[in-house]
């Protein structure tokens, strides 16, 4: 999980976003059941393209390459469960491009008082530790643990995907510790620095490698 920035928000929502809360929540007050074109008005491509722009098409949690395994979602921060925070359903802010199987592990919990990390609000850097392949959350950290405990941002899949990008970016560097030559030094330096920057999957523990191994 990396630090990330929220884009303005899309037009179709800035637009919409009001009558369809008010629309919404009149089913809510009802006490009706709320149809999917109802509930599911924020899927927009216009809101997705924009997501995956914010966090370079990653999941927010995971950092996995969402496209590369299997459908994108779009996740509430908050849930919008109807017994939770269904007024921010459509709020931009609260949205954000998950993985189906980090989304599915969040579900509907929620809990203010140990909430969450929030890449768009927190910096990750402040809550966790990259160990080899791992991603812990710092000692004493409540939301960090639970984040990592209930997201499960240490599943066996993610360790072996984590592993095989390591095991890449290391011989990179050790490619570069090894080279005498200057100019090819530099061009392996940039390389390794392309590979490890933001834009690429599990950045977080890619970056670790690199400050405890490049010279």
């Amino acid at each position: 999980m990396i630090q990330l920035n929220k884009n303005g928000e899309p037009p179709v929502l800035t637009a919409n976003k009001d009558a369809w809360k008010n629309e919404l929540m009149g089913y809510i007050q009802r006490g009706e059941k709320i149809p999917s074109s109802v509930s599911n008005r924020y899927n927009k491509t216009e809101v997705k393209e924009s997501l995956r722009q914010e966090s370079y098409s990653k999941c927010i949690y995971c950092e996995s390459n969402v496209q590369h395994i299997s459908y994108e979602h779009i996740e509430h921060i908050k849930p919008k469960a109807r017994d939770k925070y269904p007024e921010l359903t459509f709020e931009y802010e609260n949205l954000g491009l998950s993985c189906p199987k980090c989304n599915m592990n969040k579900g509907a919990e929620y809990d203010e008082n140990v909430p969450y990390i929030n890449p768009f609000v927190d910096n990750p850097e402040n809550h966790f530790k990259a160990i080899g392949a791992l991603i812990w959350a710092l000692p004493g950290d409540r939301r960090a643990r639970l984040t990592e405990l209930d997201i499960e941002l240490n599943r066996p899949e993610l360790l072996e995907v984590r592993r095989e990008r390591l095991n890449s970016i290391r011989s990179l560097v050790e490619i570069y510790n090894q080279e005498t030559n200057q100019r090819l030094k530099q061009s392996l330096k940039n390389e390794i620095e392309t590979e490890i920057g933001e834009d690429k999957p599990y950045s977080f523990i890619t970056s670790k490698l690199v400050e405890a191994l490049l010279n």
